[in-house]
């Protein structure tokens, strides 16, 4: 039987992407104030965060009730990437394996719809073997080609780059689990976003 594992909908991630909107990335990517402090507390607010876990780092619930992860290598900042999962399918057994497959198929049209109704038009979408797959700005904003071709992953792209020196990349991705592709173990796909700042202001915070 296949399991979806985050109770989560396309339209909470518009829900979440909305929130995204009124941002103050900036502050973000510097790192958030001492966690419990009353300075804290009101970066959290300002950002309509509320904190769930301080272990290495920060997990906040945005106000769609979806956990975003402020990835900073568990430092707290420079705070290197926002990411949320949308949407989690796991098979039960290896037989489910092309059911996994036909769900994300199903699935994937259903989330781009969502985030292309908040953001616009991407920069680009499309799938891993897509000749003109565009290159990451840096090593590590999405794989580069070597490991995406090896990998099949992401399975699905689309990424969204906002006007000014400031917007941040926003990504979401399409996963589909190594053992998917084989006979003799249950595999599983995700849709998962994440938000990375400007190369240039990501080196700068380094």
């Amino acid at each position: 039987m296949l399991t979806e594992t985050t109770g989560r909908t396309a339209r909470d991630l518009s829900v979440e992407l909305e929130g995204l909107q009124a941002v103050d990335w900036a502050s973000v990517w510097a790192g958030p104030p001492q966690g419990g402090s009353p300075e804290f507390r009101a970066w959290c607010g300002r950002h309509g965060w509320d904190p769930q876990t301080f272990d290495r780092q920060l997990v906040v619930r945005g106000p769609g009730g979806g956990r975003l992860t402020l990835e900073s290598g568990g430092y707290w900042n420079p705070v290197e990437s926002v990411s949320h999962y949308g949407w989690q399918v796991k098979a039960g057994a290896a037989d489910e394996n092309p059911a996994v497959l036909a769900l994300a198929a199903e699935t994937w049209p259903e989330y781009a719809a969502a985030a292309t109704g908040v953001l616009g038009a991407p920069a680009w979408a499309g799938s891993w073997d897509a000749e003109d797959f565009p290159e990451p700005p840096a090593p590590g904003y999405w794989p580069d080609r070597e490991f995406r071709l090896k990998s099949r992953r992401p399975y699905r792209f689309a990424y969204w780059r906002g006007a000014g020196a400031d917007a941040p990349y926003i990504l979401l991705g399409q996963s589909v689990a190594f053992p998917t592709w084989a006979a003799d173990m249950p595999g599983a796909s995700a849709i998962s976003l994440e938000v990375r700042p400007p190369v240039d202001v990501l080196r700068a915070l380094r």
